[in-house]
């Protein structure tokens, strides 16, 4: 009965489902209502990547009003977290080998790195 009252819980933290690209992790995050979902890649044998999606982008964008000019806070707001920035797509991403560290501590990693870059806004840029 605990059990199957754990699985029910955990189950609204996250869901996955196969997409072209690779397998997209549902969070339960949102900014203005718009889902931001990750993507799990398998890169190699060994490497995986999990990144940060559009709406994502999108966010940074609008709350630092330029993400390349921000993109120095951004690196070090992640830093810590193992994450780091694509500056080209806007982008949060963690690669990681599967046998160092598991994917739910990389989803935690990432999730962690976009509550805080997500806290940004324009006035904090310089």
């Amino acid at each position: 009965m605990i059990l199957q009252d754990i699985e029910r819980q955990m189950e609204k933290l996250y869901s996955t489902y196969e997409n072209y690209d690779g397998i997209s992790i549902a969070t339960d995050i949102t900014y203005e209502g718009d889902p931001v979902n990750f993507l799990f890649q398998q890169e190699d044998d060994k490497y995986a990547r999990i990144m940060t999606n559009r709406n994502f982008s999108e966010w940074v964008a609008w709350c630092t009003g330029d993400w390349t000019k921000a993109a120095p806070k951004i690196e070090k707001l992640a830093a810590p977290y193992g994450v780091q920035w694509d500056n080209k797509e806007g982008k949060l991403f963690i690669c990681f080998r599967r046998n160092e560290m598991t994917l739910a501590q990389a989803v935690m990693r990432l999730q962690q790195a976009v509550a805080v870059v997500g806290a940004l806004g324009s006035n904090e840029i310089p």
